[in-house]
């Protein structure tokens, strides 16, 4: 089909360009095999999950103050900065991007004339297919343009549109993900993390992870600060208290139940740690959203 366009006196004829791209399709959808069956299709299994409580903002200052969050924290940085993280310091450059895991301390140090950086932070189950094994990736073409397909989902307000465009960015990214640098967890942190994450609602002594993890109690807390960049005690203690603010914010459960369910022995030393922590009591943060 041709039509004519009147432009500057002259006569320009055009193809349609609708008709190619119907023919392209056509071409393709020729190749397609025939299905062994027609009653079981691709899966991606594995258990997929989409990622959820998804948050987009963009910070342009240091954050000196160590963070420990139990969210996953994707940092794509305008400028060259560094974050610090478990102890270990990371040069980020414009290009590149940094996946901070739940639960690693995190902190963004000044020295630098700016820190202007896009985060999303989500919250996503181990082991999904879309989550890049390293923390370190470089971002191609094909990612920004997936950052900003996200960031343009997110100001429309369209959550799933939003959902789905953070994990096509997080798999462009695992295809330039950067060897670690840093050694991996030895086996005894490692269990002693597994077990903290399992057995969160027991009242657990360090005494009592060390024994688990066949270390004296001396030498559990020297290798978890080693690796981590952390005391064991203060992260067991922040872990305690994430979760008690995720359930105050989340819940209408009794803040009772809520301190007995994050390990506290009694309501009262749980609500004299929160306040210490965060400056009000446990009844005010849930009033407030946690704001």
């Amino acid at each position: 089909m041709m039509f004519k366009t009147a432009m500057a006196g002259m006569i320009i004829f055009l193809t349609n360009p609708i008709i190619p791209m119907r023919q392209r399709l056509i071409e393709k959808a020729k190749l397609l095999p025939e299905p062994e069956s027609y009653f079981r299709g691709r899966e991606i299994g594995g258990g997929f999950r989409l990622p959820s409580s998804l948050l987009l903002y963009w910070h342009d200052y240091p954050h000196e103050r160590t963070i420990i969050s139990t969210r996953h924290m994707l940092i794509l940085p305008a400028v060259p900065m560094e974050y610090l993280v478990s102890g270990n310091r990371i040069a980020l450059e414009p290009g590149r991007a940094l996946l901070v895991k739940p639960y690693l301390r995190r902190s963004v140090p000044e020295g630098r004339e700016r820190h202007d950086r896009l985060i999303v932070s989500f919250e996503a189950e181990e082991g999904q297919p879309y989550l890049p094994a390293e923390p370190l990736m470089e971002a191609n073409d094909a990612a920004f343009a997936a950052a900003e397909r996200l960031v343009d989902a997110y100001l429309d307000g369209d959550t799933l549109r939003s959902m789905f465009e953070l994990v096509l960015l997080l798999r462009e990214l695992s295809a330039g993900q950067l060897p670690r640098r840093d050694a991996p967890l030895s086996p005894p942190v490692k269990a002693v993390l597994n077990r903290i994450n399992q057995e969160l609602t027991r009242q657990l002594s360090i005494k009592l992870l060390a024994e688990g993890a066949g270390l004296s109690a001396s030498h559990l807390r020297r290798k978890f600060r080693e690796e981590l960049g952390i005391a064991l005690g203060d992260y067991l203690a922040e872990r305690r208290l994430n979760a008690a603010r995720r359930l105050l914010e989340e819940t209408d459960e009794p803040v009772g139940r809520i301190a007995a369910a994050c390990g506290y022995d009694s309501i009262y030393s749980f609500s004299r740690f929160f306040r210490k922590r965060t400056g009000v009591a446990p009844s005010f943060w849930r009033k407030s959203g946690g704001r």
